[in-house]
C-alpha cells in the first residue's frame, strides 16, 4: 500500500489527521499529523467498534450581519442630506470658467481630483452631471458652489 502523503510503499500505514484531512500515511509521515487513536472520538450516536470514526460537524451557516457594516436599506443622516441636494443647472460653464481662471488644464484638474480627464471633459461639456461627492471635490478645488439644497 502507498502512503497518501509521500507516495512510498509501506507495509504498515496509519490513519492520521493532518489539518482537517484524514490520511493513511507511512511511519515517516505520521509525525506531520495526529494519530486518530490519540484523538477523542466525537459522535452523536453510541461509540461503534471502529476507533477511526470521527464526527465532523456540519459547516456553519453564513454570517448574516458583519459587525461594522450596515444593512442595504439603512440610510444615514448623510445619505438623506444628499437626497435633498442638487447640482446647479449652470455647472458646466461655472466649472470651465473657474478652471480657466486659476490656469489649470483639464488634465491637471483631473490629477488633483484623482479622476479621469475624460470625466472632467464630459462634465464641462454638460454630457455628464457630477455626483455629489465629485461635485464637492470640484467645489473645494475651484472655490465655487455647485450644490444647492432643494
Amino acid at each position: 500500500m502507498e502512503c497518501e502523503m509521500c507516495g512510498q510503499k509501506s507495509e504498515r500505514l496509519r490513519k492520521v489527521k493532518i489539518d482537517s484531512a484524514i490520511m493513511s500515511v507511512c511511519p515517516k509521515c505520521e509525525k506531520f499529523g495526529t494519530p486518530l487513536e490519540n484523538m477523542r472520538v466525537q459522535s452523536h450516536s453510541p461509540p461503534q467498534s471502529s476507533p477511526q470514526q470521527v464526527f465532523i460537524p456540519a459547516p456553519r451557516p453564513p454570517v448574516r450581519h458583519v459587525p461594522g457594516t450596515r444593512p442595504k436599506n439603512f440610510k444615514s443622516k448623510k445619505d438623506s442630506d444628499i437626497e435633498n441636494m442638487e447640482i446647479v443647472p449652470e455647472y458646466p460653464e461655472m466649472i470651465k470658467s473657474a478652471r480657466a481662471k486659476i490656469g489649470i488644464s483639464q488634465e491637471e484638474m483631473a490629477d488633483k481630483l484623482k479622476e479621469k480627464r475624460t470625466l472632467i471633459a464630459a462634465i464641462e461639456r454638460g454630457s455628464i452631471k457630477p455626483d455629489i461627492k465629485t461635485a464637492r471635490k470640484i467645489e473645494n478645488l475651484l472655490s465655487i458652489s455647485l450644490i444647492e439644497k432643494v
